[in-house]
């Protein structure tokens, strides 16, 4: 138990670190390569920070626990909005200025959403679905990186355009090692921790792994929050959950299809679905996210724990 505390300590520190080292690194490749820093939070800062969720889900599924993986998928996807987008609003408002966001991202977000839920309605995603997704992720992926320069947003202009590119590209290699290491060490700890209290597998998935392997996310949009770059939050938020959806969710069902209690996960699919929904409307109201709005979707995602809190204590 005591090794198991000092992971979770021990990876906070990390992660605190590497988030940092993170943003610095992902702002400063921006500038060097033209390319807009919300357009890098959608793609390397995103899929670098989601590789945890990448790793825990497909060995879940792999070793037949699939209550964990889909747990680690969904609640990793609740915990981006309701904690990760809602705790940087609350730091510093979120302004989003590119178009692209409500014209690609968040439809084509809502578009795996929809599929994953749909998938999810017979308790299995097969290995053809989770082809399909995956082809989501690929093309997105694309289409980002070919996003025009006038994409980027005023607020996320860097701040050090000194920095060179060498320099950048440590900083985000080792910020992106960092964070993947510290999550690691605070799920193991964590999931142990759990487990020694006999918790369902489903619930340690949807809390502490979906929160410890959110973590590199909370800590990299708090840091580009807290250095003046909001934006990247909903750029690494909006690229996480889309993500997860279609690139963990269908590399593990082309690995290995999971199967689940569809009744069991219904409202953790409900609640998935109602928060990218209330996050695409909250963004697109004024094109910004007040300190109050972060504030309705933490308060969401707290009474959402307090549900899997009541289901753990009945079960």
């Amino acid at each position: 138990m005591l090794i198991d505390i000092l992971a979770l300590i021990g990876g906070l520190v990390i992660l605190v670190f590497a988030a940092g080292w993170l943003v610095d690194g992902a702002v400063g490749l921006a500038r060097h390569l033209g390319i807009p820093p919300l357009v890098v939070g959608l793609t390397i800062v995103a899929y670098g920070t989601s590789l945890p969720e990448l790793v825990v889900s497909v060995l879940s599924a792999w070793r037949g626990i699939a209550d964990f993986a889909i747990g680690n998928i969904v609640g990793s996807n609740i915990a981006n909005v309701g904690l990760v987008l809602a705790v940087t609003a609350l730091i510093h408002p979120i302004l989003v200025r590119g178009r692209l966001l409500f014209r690609r991202d968040l439809p084509v977000l809502a578009l795996a959403t929809g599929l994953s839920v749909w998938f999810f309605a017979d308790g299995q995603v097969g290995r053809f679905e989770g082809l399909v997704l995956f082809a989501i992720a690929v093309v997105f992926t694309v289409a980002c990186l070919r996003a025009p320069a006038e994409e980027s947003d005023a607020d996320d202009a860097p701040d050090d355009p000194g920095t060179p590119w060498p320099r950048a590209v440590g900083l985000l290699l080792v910020g992106l090692v960092g964070l993947v290491g510290g999550a690691h060490l605070m799920v193991e700890g964590g999931s142990s921790i759990a487990q020694a209290f006999g918790v369902d597998e489903r619930i340690i998935g949807l809390t502490i792994v979906a929160i410890g392997t959110s973590l590199p996310e909370l800590a990299a949009s708090v840091a580009g929050a807290m250095k003046g770059h909001p934006g990247l939050a909903v750029g690494n938020v909006v690229g996480s959950c889309l993500f997860n959806l279609a690139f963990v969710l269908g590399a593990t069902a082309v690995i290995t299809p999971p199967v689940v209690d569809a009744g069991s996960i219904g409202v953790d699919l409900a609640v998935m679905g109602g928060l990218t929904v209330l996050m695409w409307v909250m963004l697109g109201t004024g094109r910004r996210m007040a300190r109050w709005e972060g504030g309705v979707l933490l308060g969401g995602y707290v009474c959402f724990l307090g549900y899997l809190t009541m289901q753990a204590l009945a079960g």
